[in-house]
């Protein structure tokens, strides 16, 4: 009986050590981002630059993970097949006073594909970042 529990111990403790962020999204500030909620504060624009680090580091990722380090999306749409879109404000705009509607302030636009993974990460203007060097 003993011997049966420590491969099925192994094995749940594998599964809960892979549920963390991974090592290449561990560099962005993910508590200051989701503390700036619809990017009211400003506090999303001035990460934009560890963003665009760390956004090749999201494609292929479970949702569970962008929620992990972007948190709840600002905004959310719903598209055919279960794929979807979720919008995270990163500057200040009607966003701020009218929440139920979409607003023109940039964004950056998620999308998840039907198996529930990363397919695209844009923004909805393009932005001016510096390359890093």
């Amino acid at each position: 009986m003993i011997k049966r529990l420590i491969p099925l111990q192994l094995l749940l403790l594998l599964l809960l050590s892979s549920c963390g962020t991974p090592d290449s999204l561990k560099n962005f500030d993910s508590a200051t981002w989701k503390e700036d909620r619809y990017g009211c504060k400003g506090e999303r624009q001035k990460l934009v630059g560890e963003l665009e680090n760390v956004r090749s580091g999201l494609y292929g990722k479970k949702e569970y993970v962008v929620r992990n380090v972007l948190g709840k999306p600002d905004s959310e749409t719903l598209l055919e097949r279960s794929q979807r879109i979720y919008y995270y404000y990163i500057e200040p705009g009607t966003q701020c006073t009218e929440r139920g509607k979409l607003s023109e302030a940039n964004r950056v636009e998620v999308h998840i594909n039907p198996t529930g993974k990363v397919s695209e990460v844009s923004f909805a203007e393009p932005i001016q970042t510096k390359k890093p060097e």
